[in-house]
């Protein structure tokens, strides 16, 4: 009787043993899944947040892209005016440099991407207003580009003049259009 008590109580040994075995795999098991759910949670919170950074770069360059009305550079609607929407419509970026003091005319060019040009000019643009301007239009607009920039000296000003002159100006600047 005490050889089968002893032997009982052996295998219950046994098998507490290899519990504890069993149990120790499952709590390392436990504790890598802890740790892999914890970065899996931080790369997600780090995606989120560079979701809301690529939303708001996609909305700067969004509203970057002048808006015109019709299908400009498309093939015409059959039974439509070709002409109808050949017009460019006023725009922040057209304003924007009216409200400077440049003279503004959109440059109807027939071209194989999707933009629009404007031509500005002025007569009377100090060079030291003018870079500014530049500089603020092409920050502000990650799709704008100056294609051209004429600068000429009046005949009566001597040259390397110290004195403020007002330029003759005449800028041509390009911007990615897309549909209203």
């Amino acid at each position: 009787m005490t050889l089968v008590l002893v032997a009982i109580v052996l295998c219950e040994a046994v098998s507490l043993i290899g519990f504890l075995e069993r149990n120790d795999e499952l709590r390392t098991g436990n504790d890598q899944l802890e740790a892999a759910n914890r970065q899996t949670a931080q790369h997600i919170s780090e995606l989120r947040s560079s979701a809301e950074k690529i939303a708001a770069t996609f909305t700067r360059l969004n509203d970057g892209i002048v808006r015109v009305p019709g299908n400009e550079g498309r093939l015409p609607i059959p039974g439509g005016n070709p002409n109808e929407g050949a017009d460019i419509a006023e725009n922040r970026i057209e304003k924007a440099i009216r409200d400077y003091g440049l003279v503004v005319k959109p440059v109807n060019r027939m071209r194989h991407e999707s933009s629009v040009t404007f031509e500005a000019g002025s007569n009377r643009l100090e060079f030291h207003r003018l870079l500014p301007f530049l500089a603020e239009q092409e920050n502000s607009n990650a799709f704008l580009f100056l294609e051209r920039v004429d600068l000429v000296r009046p005949a009566q000003v001597p040259a390397f003049s110290t004195n403020p002159t007002g330029l003759e100006a005449r800028l041509l600047i390009r911007v990615l259009s897309g549909p209203k």
